[in-house]
């Protein structure tokens, strides 16, 4: 791993990855599917190295020089669960390695129009191994199912992946509470009590989620391999909030825009022979034409556009909220994590009195 860093860093490569098996079946790992053979596999070994077939989900960015296949966790303990236990990184040059990917949302329109579409689009692919062969040096996992189920918490990888998408997160909060808040005072809205609400109501959100971001790094700690991880728990709170979150403040913009998100002219428009005309009628109640247009264009490309609705996608769904826990209730274990949880919360211990 030390080498491959160095390899990386010295060629100034850029990487993509992959996390995830397909599992059409969502009740069961990657060997006890009906067809197996679907999830990324070993297939054979060779005396250089294992060759690959199957696939593997939610690889964004392939135009990247490599591609490191991060070890799926869940894999089923059992040695039919093997071959699907390992951790790669790959050229994306690579003879069979291929990507199917979707529409791209960026659709080659003025950047002055789709600002956020033109600049952001990251494609989402899904990765094909056609036997596809890896030498050694490149393997950094495999046949351990204990080891690619556990990689992520033991190393801290989960929980530095997880600070990264909270600084992400933080972004994109400032970033819509900066809109919404240009766009009340471009319409003169601010007069109204409900959209105080609603502005206020996207501030408590970035409040909420930087405070949660400070808690992780004040509670960061040492690994047994000398490294500091910032602690989980916080990072987990936005990983699970966030998805409720970003959807209605997307809806936010949408009500605080209204209207004028639905029939803004382009800028070939503004530029064409209707200019005067649309600088006119397309005054705001505080902003000239030429500045409200850029300012609702960036609104449609944020909550309405193609681009925007992947980005909700992205983040309603990227964690699963609903499992399925099968057998037995430990009812001892249970007592234990409520005393826990009391001891740690006095407003759970709190009672009222009858006098």
């Amino acid at each position: 791993m030390r080498a491959y860093h160095a390899h990386v860093r010295d060629r100034d490569l850029c990487l993509t990855h992959t996390l995830l098996n397909p599992r059409p079946n969502k009740h069961v790992g990657a060997a006890r599917q009906d067809i197996p053979e679907m999830a990324a596999h070993v297939v054979r070994e060779r005396d250089d190295g294992i060759v690959l077939r199957g696939a593997r989900l939610l690889a964004t960015l392939p135009m990247a020089d490599e591609i490191a296949v991060f070890p799926a966790r869940m894999v089923e303990p059992g040695e039919e669960s093997a071959r699907f236990a390992f951790g790669v990184a790959i050229p994306t040059a690579s003879p069979g390695l291929r990507f199917v990917c979707r529409d791209s949302v960026d659709h080659g329109f003025d950047r002055r129009d789709h600002p956020l579409a033109s600049c952001f689009e990251e494609m989402d692919a899904v990765v094909l191994f056609d036997d596809v062969h890896m030498l050694w040096e490149r393997v950094s996992c495999y046949r351990d199912v204990e080891a690619c189920n556990g990689v992520y918490p033991a190393t801290g990888a989960n929980a530095h992946m997880a600070h990264q998408v909270v600084c992400k997160t933080i972004a994109k909060t400032e970033y819509l509470l900066g809109l919404v808040s240009l766009l009340v005072e471009g319409a003169d809205l601010g007069a109204f009590q409900h959209v105080h609400e609603k502005l206020t109501e996207i501030w408590v959100n970035l409040e909420v989620v930087k405070a949660l971001k400070l808690a992780a790094e004040t509670g960061a700690a040492r690994n047994e391999f000398g490294l500091v991880v910032p602690a989980w728990d916080p990072l987990d709170s936005v990983r699970n909030l966030y998805p409720r979150l970003y959807p209605r403040m997307i809806e936010i913009v949408q009500q605080i825009g209204a209207s004028g998100l639905v029939a803004m002219p382009t800028r070939a428009d503004l530029d064409g022979p209707l200019g005067e005309e649309i600088r006119f009628y397309y005054q705001g109640a505080r902003l000239e034409a030429q500045e409200r247009i850029p300012l609702y264009r960036s609104a449609w490309d944020t909550a309405v556009s193609s681009f925007g609705s992947r980005q909700v996608l992205y983040e309603r769904y990227r964690v699963c909220f609903a499992l399925r826990i099968t057998g037995a209730l430990d009812r001892e274990a249970l007592c234990r994590a409520l005393d826990r949880l009391r001891a740690r919360h006095e407003s759970l211990r709190a009672g009222s009195s009858s006098t």
